[in-house]
């Protein structure tokens, strides 16, 4: 297991959740923040990148390759587990993610998005002491 993967995801994990759990307050102080679009693409790419992380950190052979083809063959090795949650809420990340990167349209389904779901389901996975594949 990489010790590394394993602490970036915790980092990542923590920043995106206390983000959330203290947003009024962030908002109020961040005036960049105050977007709640900014603020959410932020929240996205925390959360994305902190389960990419967890899966790297239970994989050694996929997390020494290097370029950006990491992401779809973790999509891929996650969508053949049989970890369904896993699997739902990194393709839900990853869409996320992709939209907080680079697309400036459809903002509405961005912010329909429950935060407090996502934070749930991103500590549970987190919290593993392994990835189910």
């Amino acid at each position: 297991m990489s010790e590394k993967h394993l602490c970036l995801a915790k980092k990542f994990n923590e920043f995106a959740y206390e983000l959330v759990s203290k947003e009024t307050t962030i908002k109020g102080n961040l005036t960049s923040l105050k977007d709640d679009s900014l603020f959410r693409r932020v929240i996205f790419q925390k959360y994305y990148y902190a389960l990419y992380h967890k899966y790297l950190a239970h994989d050694d052979e996929l997390s020494s390759k290097t370029g950006s083809g990491k992401h779809g063959a973790i999509k891929s090795k996650i969508e053949k587990c049989r970890d369904k949650k896993l699997y739902q809420v990194f393709i839900k990340l990853q869409n996320l993610r992709v939209w907080a990167d680079y697309e400036y349209s459809d903002q509405d389904m961005a912010l329909n998005v429950k935060l407090e779901e996502i934070n749930s389901n991103v500590w549970s996975i987190i919290k593993r002491s392994n990835i189910n594949c």
